[in-house]
């Protein structure tokens, strides 16, 4: 049960980073998606922003590889096929700053809050299997700050417009393991989001349709505790499935606030929405 519990809250802790997420999110977890490059086509937007989002996204990682020593051997037997799935649900709050240095570039800071529970399946082989006592699965909750900040690059012509946002953070998580076990908590994980958008501009707002691409790999480490001793492990983990599409639009209330909301679709899902102010 030791070695068991150790794999699969492993897998647990790294997924929720996200978070990805953020994360963030985005996710975050997680950072969020940006849409800054969105005034181009119709006319050039106030050079300052700040911005509050909330996103929610929902993501499966791959355990790639899952170790653990106990009495300092080897436990034999573990595998990272051990944990055939890791699923991550993430709520993000950020707020950004951003500054339009020219027509067609933005720079951006990020920093924000995210919380969740990654939950993973166990499959232990037949040997192993007294070991948890029947239990075929864990949840681990999670809850930190994220920071970061990236640029976007934007062209547009008439009405129509195409953009590149790219954005890398960092998230420190603390993790709430279960009974008996001992996570160290997640500093400094890193998250690289890229969005390539192409969309419309119209008279009080515009609508585009793209990508959003999330890379977060990560390795965990903890202790396991029992009747029978301390189990150490450590589990890596990275992303199922990296891209998803990505579909949104936005209202501009006046020229200084702007509304904003942005759906994911495929292996990935999110939602995400906020305001903004622009001078």
């Amino acid at each position: 049960m030791t070695k068991t519990s150790v794999l699969a809250t492993s897998a647990i802790s790294q997924l929720f980073l996200l978070t990805s997420a953020h994360a963030g999110g985005g996710a975050i977890v997680a950072p969020g998606p940006v849409s800054e490059c969105a005034d181009i086509a119709g006319g050039l937007p106030l050079p300052f922003g700040v911005s509050v989002f909330y996103m929610r996204q929902e993501s499966n990682y791959d355990v790639t590889s899952l170790h653990a020593t106990a009495f300092g051997y080897p436990v034999p037997g573990l595998g990272a096929n051990i944990i055939p799935r890791v699923h991550s649900t993430a709520d993000t709050v950020n707020a950004k700053l951003d500054w339009w240095a020219q027509p067609w570039l933005n720079f951006h800071a990020i920093f924000g809050y995210v919380s969740g529970s990654a939950d993973a399946d166990v499959s232990l082989p037949p040997q192993l299997a007294p070991l948890l006592g029947g239990i075929n699965g864990f949840r681990v909750n999670y809850n930190g700050i994220v920071y970061g900040g990236g640029m976007t690059l934007a062209a547009g012509y008439k009405s129509f417009f195409a953009s590149v946002t790219g954005n890398y953070t960092w998230a420190d998580v603390d993790l709430q393991g279960g009974s008996g076990l001992a996570l160290n908590d997640a500093n400094n994980m890193g998250t690289l989001v890229i969005t390539p958008k192409v969309g419309w501009r119209f008279d009080k707002g515009s609508l585009w349709a793209g990508a959003f691409y999330q890379s977060t790999e990560h390795t965990q480490y903890g202790r396991f505790n029992s009747s029978l001793g301390s189990v150490n492990f450590n589990a890596s983990v990275r992303d199922s499935a990296p891209w998803n599409f990505v579909m949104g639009g936005e209202f501009d209330i006046t020229k200084h606030w702007i509304l904003t909301g942005e759906v994911g679709l495929g292996h990935r899902e999110q939602v995400m929405f906020g305001t903004s102010y622009r001078f």
